[in-house]
């Protein structure tokens, strides 16, 4: 049984030495007030408090566990994700294609984050020096090429330091490059047909230098600039200071996966930009930081052999980039990705509210025989209940197969996927796709489906070469795209997101317990997340705004 203990600070405390800090606690194991004064390096606590809530949002909710709920409502609100039970009431509102339920929550949780990183930013420029001399000096590797009397030779806690910083710039722009594109309206959608990114009122931008003040609306392309920024600066830090660096969890960023991050957040941006100088450009830069990642040799694909043994529970995976290792301390229990969705664990899923593939989507799925992929998901056969559930995908590390009782997983200690390398092939074959490089598309998107055959189906060769014969020409390729976005990351979080950026309509399939067969288009309005009313009432620029 996995048992740890991970620091949880409350950030904005931290640096103003106030008896406020040991009420200020967020869920899991807390480091109290006498533990961090000795610390050997407060601002490295600090940074690593707060990790933890990427993955808790407060009360008591089982649908509210950080990102991966967000990645789950998200899922479903696409309709990659069917609900098909509501005994238990969790989730109806995103199977109901509902915003306004979760808008208050996501902003509360994002905007909670960012109080505190903006705390320990705050702290960075006040408290340690190697900002100020970097301003001053450059960077390290421009020191060589100075008169010896004019360079600089950094400490070892100035690298300490740099590394630091560059999380928190990381985790800063990570949680703006969220925010922006759920509440920047979908391209083509009644409220954005007239509008740009430069006019459109997007979310209120707080950095270390107005953390305390209300802000008011700041346009989606001033949000996606500081995004933009904060990850391209973490990222060089990392670079010219972090080269020895390596973290002791997959939870900490590091170079690649900022480098991810910035990737999605530039594919996500660039369809605003069709018809302008700046799209080509940000596609580019969609597909550089991809294959910073990729060519790092870091991680690897998941292989065919392994494609239905790892049960996505485990951050030892050669293939995940970012994810969070599950403790006892950590762990949600009911409250949790797993507390959801596994059959094979004490869960709601187990209970009967299954959250399966679409039915649309899985015969799409079941359509491409050589597709081995199709095996990630319950063909009923057993047990009609459980049929679509991804029970070949996600499964639970301590029981992997049974359903019965006796047997069922109730410690929750699978662990929680972030981001896997797959992600990055996929955007280095859409951004390829993007510049008219179809043969650099392809390319990425059957280095993953070469993975992905199921050598036992009739034709499977014959069948697969046609697949990948045909992927010569825009439409074939946008097609393949799509599909390979919603099967191989499917209830990973990208849902949503490929929705919005592709902005062609699909059908709900059959299996929803709310409007089955319809017709949907992400530019129809329950698509569009709306500054919540909490937010227009207490910040006096939204309120006087609306007067």
């Amino acid at each position: 049984m996995k048992k740890s203990i991970f620091l949880t600070i409350a950030t904005c405390a931290v640096f103003l030495s106030s008896c406020e800090f040991l009420d200020r606690t967020t869920e899991g194991s807390t480091l109290m007030q006498d533990q961090y004064e000795k610390l050997d390096n407060q601002i490295e606590g600090s940074v690593r408090g707060l990790y933890s809530r990427l993955y808790t949002m407060g009360g008591s909710d089982h649908d509210t566990f950080g990102k991966r709920s967000i990645d789950l409502w998200t899922d479903i609100l696409a309709s990659d994700i069917a609900l098909t039970g509501k005994t238990y009431g969790w989730l109806y509102t995103d199977e109901q294609m509902l915003t306004i339920n979760r808008t208050g929550t996501i902003w509360s949780h994002y905007y909670s984050q960012l109080h505190n990183i903006n705390a320990t930013i705050y702290a960075f420029h006040n408290g340690s020096s190697f900002i100020n001399d970097l301003a001053q000096y450059g960077w390290p590797s421009e020191q060589a090429a100075k008169p010896k009397e004019e360079q600089h030779e950094y400490s070892e806690k100035d690298y300490e330091n740099a590394v630091n910083y560059a999380q928190v710039l990381g985790l800063r722009g990570y949680i703006y490059s969220q925010l922006v594109k759920l509440y920047t309206p979908v391209m083509g959608s009644d409220k954005f047909l007239a509008d740009s990114l430069g006019n459109f009122d997007c979310v209120p931008l707080y950095t270390e230098t107005n953390k305390d003040d209300p802000q008011p609306l700041s346009t989606s392309a001033v949000v996606y600039n500081q995004v933009f920024s904060d990850l391209e600066m973490s990222i060089k830090l990392f670079e010219e200071f972090g080269t020895d660096f390596v973290r002791d969890s997959k939870l900490v960023l590091d170079r690649e996966v900022v480098c991810g991050i910035l990737a999605l957040a530039y594919l996500n941006e660039c369809v605003y930009r069709v018809g302008t100088p700046e799209y080509n450009v940000h596609v580019q830069n969609a597909l550089i930081n991809a294959e910073k990642v990729i060519n790092s040799n870091k991680y690897q694909l998941l292989s065919e052999k392994n494609l239905l043994t790892t049960g996505f529970n485990s951050v030892s995976d050669p293939g995940w980039i970012w994810g969070q290792e599950v403790t006892v301390e950590t762990s949600g229990g009911l409250k949790s990705w797993f507390g959801q969705v596994d059959i094979h664990s004490y869960s709601y899923a187990w209970a009967g509210d299954t959250k399966v593939i679409d039915a649309d989507l899985r015969d799409e799925l079941n359509g491409q025989t050589w597709d081995k992929r199709k095996l990630w998901f319950n063909d009923g056969s057993a047990n009609s209940i459980y049929k679509d559930c991804p029970d070949g995908k996600f499964f639970s590390a301590q029981n992997p197969t049974s359903t019965d009782e006796d047997d069922i997983d109730r410690d929750w200690l699978s662990d929680n996927v972030f981001m896997r390398i797959e992600a990055m092939y996929l955007v280095a074959a859409e951004a390829n796709w993007r510049l008219n490089n179809l043969t650099d598309a392809a390319k990425y998107i059957t280095d993953i489906t070469d993975q992905r055959l199921d050598t036992t189906a009739f034709l499977w060769e014959d069948r697969y070469n046609a697949f990948k014969n045909g992927l010569t020409t825009t439409d074939a390729v946008k097609k393949a795209l799509i599909y390979n976005w919603r099967v191989e990351m499917w209830g990973e979080g990208y849902g949503l997101d490929t929705f919005r950026r592709f902005g062609e309509s699909r059908k709900r399939g059959a299996n929803h317990i709310v409007a089955k067969g319809i017709t949907i288009n992400p530019t129809d309005t329950y698509y569009n997340f709306n500054v919540p009313s909490s937010e227009s009432t207490y910040n006096p620029n939204l309120r006087d705004k609306e007067e």
